[in-house]
């Protein structure tokens, strides 16, 4: 992984705060942020970083359509559930 732009802060619409792009390109269980395109392409040559530093995957979740947020939130009700039952 290329780390040339880990110490690159710019601010986190999302957490309400700086961070660096390192957060961003591990964000969640190593997998980027999905809003690292939006937020630091005219910082940094993001989308030429990602297609030369992830596995077409991770690329493909990075591109898809978030989820609406009524989904979402149905979504975490069910598992809140399914949890719940299996203990």
């Amino acid at each position: 992984m290329n780390e040339k732009y880990d110490k690159i802060k710019l601010y986190c619409r999302k957490l309400g705060h700086e961070i660096n792009f390192k957060y961003c390109r591990i964000e969640h269980k190593d997998m980027p942020c999905t809003k690292i395109l939006d937020c630091w392409f005219e910082k940094l040559p993001v989308e030429d970083f990602i297609k030369d530093n992830y596995e077409s995957a991770k690329i493909q979740y990075l591109f898809q359509p978030a989820k609406p947020k009524l989904t979402s939130l149905y979504e975490l009700i069910e598992n809140a559930k399914k949890n719940t039952s299996e203990k």
